[in-house]
């Protein structure tokens, strides 16, 4: 009995023994992780260091490298002939570099200076692109690169095609909401890959939707289309395109077609294409469609609804990620392998408004970050200022041969912006008028007399025109005072005039000294006279 209870002990105790070293060997795992050494950890953090620095390493490299979207402007997929040259590091180091000597250093990378803009903000371009920067207010060139070398313009043609649909409507030939069928000609040779808003035969769309499809989608059908609306062809609306050119001093500027597609008599400048999209931001209704970030054109009797964003990243985001630019306000992107990549843009800050062309870019980053950085450079380092205000009184004039008053108070016509550079100091503009030296009654409220200079550190910056604030009516014998007025101009008969006057002077100086002899004369016989003799005495 008594081993029996023995042999239960000792089972017991094994039993308790075994459980003990089982839950020793089930902790002594996370006790060894717990207890080991920081190798893994800094290896763990070293890694997640290094895979945040290569994150910021592609992200600078989606900003200078090539974006992996592609350009729908003109639908051709072949690479621009233009080379585009790499670019470095302002100081020329590595990137990689940089990033591991700031983490051992336990310091934040530096910033690397963006090798597309120069030290004082101007941009940086590759040699086979043109561009130029252009003061909306004034018409300044800020910036220039090749501006007058011919460049051919891609869809940046189409900045002329709507800016000719929209004087149509101006002057009453044309509705905006008219609504047009979409005829066969409307869609010939046009390439199956171009740029389209997707137009088909024989559906009713409105002017107002041809154009948003033509600036935000840049659709060459909606280009044709409309030039056969305006003008019934399309070799009659070219000729417009072409006659506008010219009045608008576009020498450098000769169009074949309405959409831009590749042709080699077509052809442009950057500084051409700067004054056309100034003269068509004076278009309240160019401006909205230049803004489009996106349109939605409405279900058609041929199509479902259509969604069209804009191919200028400067816009939004919903195309492009990177290229945004807040200030930004249009204008127009062109692409084809000939031309490159092209963008017409647009920024507003203020008062200060730019206009900047970049012409055969190589990439999508060309033409978005050197826009972006021609507008930056002008809205960030410039401001324009009201230097006269319309109706303010900048000088005064005399007025001859009027009546009533001698003199008219003069202001401009409307105000004047001038540029200045954005730490200024307003108090140093100065208005210098240039006016005649006096006016002839009569004068006219309202009529121009002459200009005002507004002058900045000794250049001018800003002018205006100077008109009178009041009339002034000629005086009765006005004529008559004129006539003299111009016989004392005259040199001959100035002189007669004094000859005449000395001769008269002469003369009456002559008679008084022959009076006052002769009253002499006449005294001295009065005297003498026998009549005035005493009487003798008489004789006795």
């Amino acid at each position: 009995m008594r081993n029996i209870f023995s042999d239960n002990i000792i089972k017991r105790f094994l039993s308790a023994l075994t459980v003990f070293l089982m839950c020793v060997s089930l902790c002594a795992a996370p006790i060894s992780v717990l207890a080991a050494p920081d190798d893994e950890t800094s290896q763990s953090d070293t890694e997640t260091t290094e895979d945040n620095g290569s994150s910021r390493n592609d992200e600078r490299g989606t900003i200078r490298g090539k974006s992996s979207s592609s350009d729908t402007d003109s639908g051709s997929e072949d690479k621009p002939s233009a080379t585009k040259s790499p670019k470095k590091n302002a100081d020329n180091t590595d990137e990689d570099s940089e990033d591991k000597t700031s983490d051992e250093n336990e310091t934040e990378p530096s910033p690397t200076r963006d090798p597309r803009v120069d030290e004082n903000g101007r941009p940086v371009m590759d040699a086979n692109q043109t561009a130029v920067l252009v003061n909306a207010t004034n018409g300044e060139v800020m910036f220039e690169q090749e501006k007058d070398k011919r460049v051919y313009p891609a869809s940046t043609t189409k900045i002329m095609t709507a800016l000719l649909t929209l004087e149509a409507i101006d002057r009453g030939e044309l509705n905006l909401h008219a609504a047009f069928l979409v005829m066969p000609e409307m869609l010939v040779d046009l390439p199956a890959d171009g740029s389209s808003m997707l137009l088909k035969e024989g559906e009713t769309i409105t002017v107002e939707q041809l154009l948003q499809g033509l600036m935000v989608e840049s659709g060459n059908d909606a280009a044709q289309a409309l030039a056969i609306i305006v003008c019934g062809d399309i070799p009659t609306f070219v000729q417009r395109m072409n006659d506008r050119a010219a009045e608008l001093g576009m020498s450098g500027t000769h169009f074949v077609n309405a959409h831009g597609l590749h042709d080699p008599e077509h052809y442009t400048t950057a500084a051409d294409l700067a004054t056309l999209t100034l003269e068509a931001m004076k278009n309240n209704t160019f401006r909205e469609l230049a803004a489009m970030p996106r349109v939605i054109i409405p279900a058609t009797d041929k199509t479902t609804q259509r969604t069209f964003i804009s191919t200028n990243g400067l816009l939004s985001t919903l195309k492009y990620p990177n290229y945004y630019y807040e200030n930004a306000i249009g204008v127009k992107t062109g692409h084809t392998s000939e031309a490159g990549y092209c963008l017409v843009s647009a920024g507003q800050k203020g008062a200060l408004e730019v206009i900047g062309v970049v012409m055969n870019g190589a990439d999508e980053d060309d033409r978005h970050y050197d826009s972006k950085n021609l507008l930056k450079y002008a809205l960030d380092n410039y401001k324009a200022v009201t230097a006269v205000t319309r109706g303010d009184m900048v000088s005064e004039i005399r007025v001859r041969f009027g009546s009533g008053t001698d003199h008219t108070t003069l202001s401009t016509d409307g105000d004047i912006l001038v540029t200045i550079p954005e730490d200024a100091n307003e108090d140093e503009l100065s208005v210098e008028p240039r006016i005649p030296e006096y006016l002839v009654a009569p004068v006219n409220q309202g009529d121009e007399i002459g200009t005002v200079e507004v002058m900045y550190q000794g250049s001018v910056v800003g002018s205006g025109r100077l008109i009178a604030d009041a009339g002034v009516k000629r005086h009765p014998l006005g004529f008559l005072m004129q006539f003299f007025s111009f016989l004392w101009s005259i040199l001959f008969i100035r002189i007669l005039i004094i000859v005449l006057i000395v001769a008269l002077v002469l003369f009456i100086a002559y008679m008084i000294v022959n009076i006052r002899k002769n009253i002499k004369i006449a005294e001295r016989r009065r005297r003498n006279s026998p009549s005035r003799r005493p009487p003798r005495a008489p004789r006795g």
